[in-house]
Order: structure tokens, then C-alpha cells, then sequence
């Protein structure tokens, strides 16, 4: 048992966690304040939930806008329909009003992709294309920066998903020049079956590798990052096995990686991400190639540039906070619904989880099991629900069993206890049998 040291206290605990949350009772300068009154909380939890009363108090407050902006439709909050309406300012985003109505109608031209398969073309504004969408799909949105400039939205493919063109839902427009980076992109992209080889790529190679929210991907492919796609398309075309479709993979990824390369310093960070929110989508693209560089036993050259990108990642991942469960609550606003939030911590849980076990496996040395402060991710049960209904359907059978738990233990903890005898396998090998075999040895 673990026991408190403060004076004339005599509170034990099993947990270290539930030892060091207790002790913030002890400290008034952890104590927690709400911004819209003088109450102070110990845990950020509870500060989140009084805070939401505080939202639901302006919300009752604020009269109903003949149309929500785009990002307060997508997450079904109440919008006050000025422009930037208030949640869009209080979050510092870029607020929009360019969802299509229900009933057909002429808009902005449309930018030509030539992909055979899939959607041929893509509104020029981003926030058309998740017009009625469910919440889910809304995953490496917000974040605070101004409009780019003309000659920012002609860069190269990758970075219409960094963070201020990510931020801003921004595609190059069809008129503007052509980099050869752009060119490559679409040259890759041209005469592929897209929609088959996702599909195929979820199929056969999801499962061993799940840190993409297929829902979430699914309704963005057209319209999200192209280096992501891309990239899920080049291991579809590998999984398919015939010779000609794994030539035409291989290709793709010599340039992707040679893209990725060209655009680190974008990507690549020592620093914390403060006040904007991680691009996972990078990331992802980023941590897929370096997977597939292993599977496709790629030469020592591309294999020793991958395991660079590798390293460049760890440290930026490091840096960043992505493998603390503090930091991953903390680019949640509260006016973000509960399944935006769920979503998108569970897809980061999932991403820190898969760089730490490829850092294993290329035996980097950047990572330990005690740098992973978040707790497991989701059995499944929740992350594979396809629509939004079956979501909550899912959600709520867990509340009701009991099966949900809310504050999971860390996987740090987790295999600490096991070392000390204090805890089985089971809770591993249920969700991971490799961090289990890897907690046995």
C-alpha cells in the first residue's frame, strides 16, 4: 500500500495514481479554476464537466441561427450564425459558412483530381465537403491561424494537410500552378481503382496495424489528405499480391517517401504543440510508410532513410506530448461533442501505441514502456462501430454493463504492476497479445 506523506494524513492507496491524485488535495497551487466563476476542482475532469454546465447555460441563452457555421454543424453545437460565430472565436478556428444545402445547386467550381474510382472532383472549399456529414468525420480539424496567402495554397501536396492549410480545409485550387511535387502526387494517383484498394487495405491490413478510424477515413478520403490516401491506397495495391500492383506500390513509395523527406521540417518538432492541435494525419502517412518500408523489404538505402523519418517522428511525438494521456485530453475543448472526443483520443492512443511498438521493432532505443502514460486503447468494441447510432447504441450497452471504465489505468502502470506480481496478463492480451508477450518477457 501506498500511503500519503502529508502531515497528520493517513489515506493509503494500492494505485500511485490515485496516490498522486489525492495529494492535489493537499496542494492549493494544483488546484484547478473555472474560468467563468471562482469554483476551484482537484481533477481536470471534473473541471471539464462543471464547465460544460457554463456552455449549456449560453447555449440556453443563445437564440437558434436560421444555419449553423460549418464546424457547429459538424459537431452538433448550438451556433449563433454571426460570423465568426462565438464557439469559432472563443477557439480561435477559422469559421465558415460553405456547407451545401440539401437541395441541388450550382457552386464554386470544382477542382479536377483525376482519380478512376473514386469522386472526380472536390469542392474548393473543405467545408462543403463535410456539409452534412456525421461528427465523426471532423478529425484533424481546428486549430488557431490566419487564412494562408495565395502562394502558401500552392505548395505541394503534403501540405494541404499540415497545420495551417489542415487547419483551414484548404485544396489547391485548380487554376493555380502546378509544383512538380503536385505533379508526382496525381501522376501516383491517376488510373487507380482508390475506393477498392481502401477497401482492400481495411480488409487485409487494418487489423494488424489499426490506428486509422476507418469511419472517419472513410467519409473524408475525397476530400482529406492526399499523402494519407495515398499512402493507404500504395498498401492496398501491395496486399492485392499480383506483381504488376506491387511494382506500381513500390514506385509510389519511393516518392512518398522522397515527399515526406522533402517537407521534415514542416512535420518535425523538439518543441511542445502548444495552442494547436497535433497533425495526426501526418503522422499517420508517415509512420505507414516506414511500416511498409519493413513489409516490402526495401533496399538498405530506403530502409535506412525510413528508419531517419522514424527518429524524426519519435523525437517530434516526444516533444510533443503525444504519448501523455494529459496532453491528449488536453486538445479537447469543451464544446466538443463526446463522440469528436472519444474519436480522436482513441485514434492518438492508438497512433503513440503503433510508434512505440515500431521503435521496437527497429530497436531505436528513443522509447520505453514507462514513457507510455495513456491508458489502452479501446477493445474494439466502441472504434469498429460504422455509423454514429450504432456509436452511442455501443456506448450506452457499456454504461449499462458496467463495462466502460473511465478512468483505465496507464499502460506504464499497467506493466509495472505486472512486473510486481500485482496484476495479470489478461488485461494486455485481451487487447494487445504482443504487448502481453512483451510484458511477459
Amino acid at each position: 500500500m501506498l500511503s500519503c506523506d502529508y502531515p497528520g494524513c493517513t489515506a493509503q492507496y494500492r494505485r500511485k495514481e490515485h496516490l498522486t491524485r489525492h495529494a492535489k488535495k493537499h496542494d492549493d497551487s494544483s488546484q484547478l479554476a473555472c474560468e467563468h466563476c471562482d469554483k476551484t476542482f482537484e481533477r481536470s475532469d471534473t473541471l471539464r464537466r462543471h464547465q460544460q454546465l457554463h456552455l449549456r447555460e449560453e447555449a440556453d441563452s443563445t437564440p437558434r441561427a436560421a444555419k449553423a457555421c460549418d464546424r457547429c454543424h459538424a459537431n452538433k453545437t448550438r451556433c449563433d450564425g454571426r460570423q465568426p460565430c462565438d464557439v469559432c472565436s472563443r477557439r480561435g478556428l477559422c469559421c465558415t459558412f460553405d456547407r451545401r444545402s440539401k437541395r441541388p445547386s450550382k457552386g464554386p467550381p470544382a477542382m479536377e483530381i483525376g482519380i478512376a474510382g473514386s469522386s472526380s472532383s472536390v469542392s474548393e472549399s473543405q467545408g462543403s465537403s463535410y456539409g452534412d456529414s456525421l461528427p465523426f468525420v471532423d478529425f484533424d480539424s481546428p486549430g488557431a491561424m490566419s487564412l494562408p496567402d495565395h502562394s502558401a495554397i500552392q505548395q505541394s501536396i503534403i501540405r494541404q494537410h499540415e497545420e495551417e492549410l489542415r487547419q483551414n480545409r484548404i485544396l489547391v485550387p485548380g487554376s493555380a500552378a502546378k509544383t512538380s511535387v503536385n505533379r508526382h502526387a496525381e501522376n501516383s494517383s491517376s488510373d487507380l481503382d482508390i475506393d477498392y484498394n481502401v477497401e482492400v487495405y481495411f480488409a487485409h491490413f487494418h487489423a494488424q496495424w489499426p490506428f486509422l478510424h476507418k469511419p472517419s477515413f472513410m467519409r473524408s478520403k475525397d476530400s482529406g489528405p492526399k499523402v494519407l490516401l495515398l499512402t493507404v491506397v500504395m498498401i492496398g495495391l501491395w496486399v492485392t499480391g499480383d506483381s504488376s500492383s506491387r511494382e506500381r506500390a513500390e514506385t509510389m513509395h519511393g516518392k512518398l517517401v522522397a515527399l515526406l523527406e522533402s517537407r521534415i521540417g514542416d512535420w518535425k518538432s523538439q518543441k511542445e504543440f502548444k495552442d494547436k492541435v497535433w497533425p495526426l494525419a501526418t503522422f499517420q502517412a508517415i509512420l505507414l510508410n516506414i511500416i511498409f518500408a519493413a513489409i516490402r523489404e526495401a533496399t538498405s538505402n530506403l530502409q535506412e532513410r525510413c528508419s531517419s523519418l522514424l527518429r524524426a517522428l519519435t523525437t517530434t511525438c516526444i516533444a510533443g506530448g503525444l504519448f501523455s494521456h494529459e496532453r491528449m485530453r488536453a486538445q479537447i475543448h469543451p464544446s466538443d461533442s463526446m463522440l469528436f472526443a472519444w474519436t480522436y483520443i482513441e485514434e492518438t492512443q492508438r497512433l503513440a501505441l503503433a510508434l512505440f511498438k515500431v521503435n521496437t521493432l527497429f530497436r531505436t532505443g528513443m522509447l520505453r514502456v514507462e514513457d507510455l502514460e495513456f491508458p489502452l486503447p479501446e477493445n474494439g468494441y466502441l472504434w469498429d462501430a460504422p455509423e454514429t447510432r450504432d456509436f452511442y447504441g455501443r456506448y450506452h450497452a457499456q454504461l449499462e454493463s458496467g463495462a466502460y471504465a473511465r478512468d483505465p489505468p496507464l499502460i506504464c502502470d499497467i506493466f509495472r504492476d505486472v512486473k510486481n506480481w500485482e496484476r495479470g496478463l489478461g488485461e494486455l492480451l485481451e487487447v494487445d497479445c504482443w504487448l502481453g508477450f512483451l510484458a511477459s518477457s
